[in-house]
């Protein structure tokens, strides 16, 4: 009886398990964006515990939609829409802000200069300076939370530009662009720590070349643009994220005009493809809508990789789709009981991770309710080197990243002030 008994316990225990930790997924179980017809030419990103998608429309022309997705809630709500109709340009977040980089506002193939900032805590657009070369199709990148490097995009022109926009003085300046011959459009991109990422696209025709440009530490504006393994298949308009270490490109359309279905994910630590299949609804034009966020199961981190809309012939509907590479409950029911996607019952600050890092490491906290929260990185002699956040925040689960890029090796803190809650917890950085 005992080891009949001991036998259940494993099964059940074993199941218990397997409903929570289903590693590489995809799901498809949430309510479809706002809107008739399907999106394309529209951007979106993650900010806290909300999913922001701006621009585009069903056929591809530009439009003032800006919607919200709350990932805790598990609803779509209309925001403010851009100051002009937007197509083609994407959405980044530098210090807690929202930015509209490139993209037209009369048609998806004419880039026009106009350039957006979104302040999440007034719920309102800013003008910035005009981009000096407007482009659609293009990526944007956050880099030290101070630098946005568009890269690339002209529809029908192909630019190898990379124009950055410094945070700090409202102004745009020219990086080293890629070599000759590798400008594109609507392709993936992301950037982690220092390194920016460049795969797939159209030029005239479908590409499978993967780059890598590293920013110089010393000079911001100094690239170097090395080539690395292409992806297996050639696609265009495909998206493309980076997180914990790897770069996530979302198949977009393939030879004979079809979509797919499958994920290719770049491991920065074995420099190697690997690829999973089976997401729900084959789409394209996914070049700006592809975000990403981090979630806990159980303490162990796992990465989203949230995609947003798309359009392929014949699709009628905006469905927003998840890759999940480390953990993802039972697609068959709701996504709940993960840490991260409720409204927390108390304050609590995450070990970073990755701990030891370099160069770029996440922290997780939770607030029960709307604080300011101020985050703060100081060296071992208690001297304050860095600010992540100072702003107020609703209550949720919440993550910054420190990029360690630029700090020497060694022991840092950082410290939560949030209402009366205050925690300091350390971390290493090895170079």
């Amino acid at each position: 009886m005992k080891k009949y008994f001991s036998i259940c316990l494993f099964l059940l225990t074993f199941t218990s398990f397997s409903q929570i930790f289903q590693p590489n997924q995809w799901c498809g179980n949430f309510p479809v964006m706002p809107g008739t017809g399907s999106i394309w030419g529209h951007a979106s990103v993650v900010l806290g515990d909300t999913i922001y998608v701006a621009g585009g429309s069903s056929t591809g022309a530009p439009s003032t939609i800006f919607y919200k997705y709350s990932i805790s809630a598990n609803n779509w709500n209309t925001g403010a829409g851009t100051p002009v109709a937007k197509t083609g340009g994407d959405l980044v977040v530098c210090r807690n802000k929202i930015y509209y980089i490139g993209g037209g506002n009369t048609a998806i193939a004419t880039g026009t200069a106009e350039t957006f900032v979104y302040d999440v805590s007034t719920g309102t657009w800013s003008a910035l300076a005009d981009i000096p070369t407007p482009v659609t199709g293009n990526v944007a990148e956050c880099y030290r939370d101070s630098l946005i490097y568009c890269m690339m995009g002209g529809w029908n022109t192909y630019e190898t530009l990379i124009q950055v926009y410094n945070v700090n003085t409202n102004t745009w300046a020219q990086a080293t662009q890629i070599s000759s011959g590798n400008g594109r459009r609507s392709f993936a991109g992301g950037i982690l720590g220092n390194k920016l990422f460049v795969c797939a696209g159209f030029s005239s025709s479908f590409r499978n070349d993967f780059w890598v440009g590293t920013i110089n530490p010393a000079n911001h504006l100094q690239i170097t643009w090395q080539q690395r393994t292409n992806i297996s298949v050639p696609t265009s308009r495909p998206g493309g994220t980076a997180i914990m270490g790897k770069f996530y490109v979302i198949m977009g359309e393939i030879s004979g005009g079809s979509g797919n279905d499958s994920v290719a994910i770049w491991d920065t630590t074995t420099s190697a493809w690997t690829y999973r299949d089976g997401k729900p609804i084959r789409t394209n034009n996914l070049y700006g809508s592809i975000s990403a966020s981090i979630t806990y199961c159980n303490n162990r981190p796992g990465v989203k990789i949230w995609c947003a809309g798309g359009s392929i012939q014949g699709q009628t509907t905006r469905p927003l789709d998840v890759f999940a590479d480390t953990c993802l409950l039972n697609c068959t029911g709701p996504l709940t009981g993960i840490e991260g996607n409720s409204i927390p019952v108390q304050y609590r600050l995450m070990q970073n991770y990755p701990n030891p890092f370099n160069p770029q490491t996440r922290i997780m906290y939770e607030i029960p309710t709307s604080e300011k929260v101020r985050i703060t990185i100081s060296d071992l002699l208690g001297r304050e080197v860095a600010v992540l956040s100072d702003e107020l925040m609703n209550a949720g689960s919440h993550q910054v990243v420190f990029d360690g890029t630029g700090f020497a090796s060694g022991v840092y803190f950082y410290k939560i002030e949030a209402g009366t809650f205050v925690d300091t917890k350390k971390m290493v950085l090895i170079k």
